[in-house]
């Protein structure tokens, strides 16, 4: 029977246990590479505010800017310089009124005297000359019978009709002396009329683009007029409350400076693509009634909610640090969804301290987070530590 020495037994686990540990150790250090600091860091601990609606108790407060639609831009019609100013930005004009003067114009007067003094010296050049023809063809006449008579001869009757024909000719040139004339002076009263700049309507000068004395090239813009009605007010409602206005909705138009009612708007025309930019929809509504309102005026318009309509009161600190935020535009942030980070457009209706009215884009239950770090994006795991 074949005995297995014990000592070969020892011999042997002593190389197989070295073997083993050997392999794992090559397994460690092929799996083992330099871990992953994205997969090594854990999420993102930020602090959560729960949104709660509450009930909305004032009008929606949109920032726009009173406009008008024909504005005229006046333009120079030849070079010159400036010569005479005589409105200013903010000076009301009637239609045709004188508002500037290029230089040059006295010269131009000038020569549209001379032009018409002309013009008139040929006017009675050509009386003149009608009666010689009137002469010279009475003559040509007696003397056409006479010749055929036999009472003169041939010579005197063609000396009659060269006088004649002469006069006719003098006649046609000095007809086209006229209308040479004529055209210099229609000439010189276009330019003159370059020279002089009035309002193409009435209304107000809202820019001025020149000052005495500059120079100016054709075609160079010099005035906008603007008619002072009917004026129209242009603001845009996020796309969540689009259903609340319709053509022939009425709005009220507020100032600014203490949110007084000055007029009301009626709505004509709703923009039919949405921007989305800011996820909105364009109004443009007639403003009815209303004194001492002028193009450029910053207003608000007040669209009105339901009594029951909701609306949502978030802390400013929600917003990341660097957001202008400002009532009637879209603004972002970031809320908790599941696990991760997403971000959210907002629609910011009013500011009233730390507060911040949300008209769109929460809703009930979302978790909104609170000062946001400033590596915070869309897609970082997150966790909520209040």
């Amino acid at each position: 029977m074949f005995r297995v020495n014990p000592l070969f037994i020892f011999v042997m686990g002593l190389v197989v246990g070295g073997t083993s540990g050997c392999g794992g150790k090559a397994q460690v250090s092929s799996a083992g590479r330099k871990p992953d600091p994205a997969l090594s860091s854990g999420p993102v601990a930020v602090r959560v505010f729960d949104v709660v609606p509450s009930v909305a108790k004032s009008d929606l407060l949109i920032p726009a800017a009173l406009s008008i639609e024909g504005v005229a831009v006046v333009t120079a019609q030849r070079d010159g310089a400036i010569a005479r100013l005589r409105v200013q930005e903010g000076s009301r004009v009637a239609k045709g009124e004188v508002i500037a003067n290029l230089s040059g114009d006295d010269d131009l007067r000038g020569q549209l005297r001379q032009a018409e003094l002309e013009t008139n010296r040929l006017k009675v050049e050509q009386g003149q000359l009608e009666a010689l023809i009137k002469l010279d063809r009475n003559e040509f006449e007696r003397e056409k019978g006479l010749a055929k008579e036999g009472f003169i001869s041939q010579a005197d009757f063609e000396h009659a009709q060269f006088k004649f024909e002469a006069a006719s000719r003098e006649m046609d040139k000095s007809r086209v002396a006229s209308q040479a004339a004529q055209s210099k002076v229609e000439a010189v009263k276009v330019e003159l009329k370059k020279s002089i700049i009035s309002a193409p309507i009435a209304g107000l000068v809202t820019h001025r683009y020149i000052e005495l004395g500059s120079s100016v090239a054709k075609n160079e813009k010099l005035f906008e007029i603007s008619p002072v009605s009917p004026l129209q007010v242009k603001f845009q409602l996020p796309q969540a409350e689009r259903g609340r206005l319709g053509t022939g909705s009425v709005v009220s138009v507020s100032l600014v400076e203490g949110d007084s009612i000055v007029a009301r708007a009626r709505v004509r025309r709703i923009q039919p693509v949405a921007d989305p930019a800011s996820n909105t929809f364009g109004y443009v509504a007639d403003v009815i009634g209303g004194r001492g309102l002028m193009p450029g005026l910053a207003v608000n318009v007040r669209v009105p909610r339901t009594a029951s309509g909701p609306y949502i009161l978030i802390p400013q600190s929600a917003f990341p640090a660097n957001s202008d935020l400002r009532r009637g535009t879209a603004a972002t942030l970031f809320v908790v969804d599941g696990d991760k980070c997403a971000v959210r457009s907002v629609w910011v209706n009013s500011l009233d301290g730390d507060q911040v009215e949300i008209v769109s884009g929460l809703n009930a239950g979302d978790r909104v987070i609170v000062s946001p770090p400033a590596q915070l994006k869309a897609g970082d795991f997150v966790v909520p530590r209040n």
